[in-house]
């Protein structure tokens, strides 16, 4: 009768082990990129509105909330999910080099970002 608590015990500590791990892997998938200090979340706008916009974090603090395509004029967003992160990480990159992060027209073209000019 020992032995079948002994490997019952054994899977319990097994499937404990896995399910916290499990916890810990959801938790970084939360974002979209990552970086030494910053985190990147894209998310889809509201229904009213179509489109994709990012969130960057330093920590657990929002830095940036850009909802709409930077350097253009107009209410323009992102068409997917994939414009908005290359944006994002444009700028986590400036972010990181101490660069203002301004995004020029040049730069959403070389990322083919499409909008309105």
């Amino acid at each position: 009768m020992k032995r079948p608590l002994k490997y019952l015990l054994i899977f319990e500590i097994i499937v404990f082990g896995v399910l916290i791990g499990n916890y810990f892997l959801e938790k970084e998938t939360e974002f979209d990129y990552y970086s030494k200090y910053y985190r990147v979340k894209v998310k889809e706008l509201s229904d009213s509105d179509y489109g994709w916009y990012y969130e960057i974090y330093r920590g657990d603090d929002l830095l940036i909330k850009q909802e709409n395509i930077p350097g253009v004029s107009g209410n323009q967003h992102f068409k997917s999910n994939a414009e908005a992160k290359k944006i994002a990480v444009l700028v986590v990159q400036k972010l990181e080099r101490k660069i203002i992060p301004n995004i020029t027209m040049q730069e959403l073209d070389s990322c083919n970002i499409e909008f309105k000019k």
